[in-house]
């Protein structure tokens, strides 16, 4: 997952911001994140989905529906196209069962993805990383479709 996040920022927010924000971006994999991401896949709030490809990691999309947060959707440049749209399908499919709305703060290369996937933009954030460096981002929320009725929490 580590080297499809690295592969993903470095691909596609490329043209969006400066070298010093996209090499600490990059390079915000601490032991630190990877002990927190490892409590998080092991939490039953959290959904996490990974796609692979002959045994190749390409993306994973990461939710956790209890605070109404997309966490992480990040996909390498590959030659299957449509990782991320279904990723994203996935992953709402399961935390919309679960919570009225998803909220993500989307790098601005991702905008205009999230916003084709119906999510309305909130205004401007800084996501600030563990390092203390700020990303622009937009803060973006969609909500539970109509029709789809959230399953009574166990």
């Amino acid at each position: 997952m580590i080297l499809a996040r690295r592969g993903a920022i470095l691909a596609k927010a490329a043209g969006h911001y400066p070298p010093e924000i996209l090499d600490a971006w990059a390079a915000s994999v601490t032991p630190e994140r990877i002990e927190r991401t490892q409590r998080q896949m092991n939490e039953r709030e959290s959904i996490i989905l990974v796609a692979e490809a002959q045994g190749e990691v390409l993306g994973f999309a990461m939710a956790v529906p209890s605070s109404q947060e997309l966490r992480a959707l990040y996909v390498k440049p590959n030659p299957i196209g449509g990782v991320g749209r279904l990723l994203l399908r996935s992953v709402e499919d399961q935390a919309f069962q679960l919570c009225d709305a998803l909220a993500c703060d989307a790098s601005l290369n991702a905008v205009a993805f999230y916003r084709v996937n119906g999510y309305a933009e909130l205004g401007p954030v800084d996501h600030v990383l563990s390092s203390g460096v700020a990303v622009p981002c937009i803060r973006m929320r969609k909500l539970r479709p109509q029709g789809l009725l959230p399953q009574a929490v166990k």
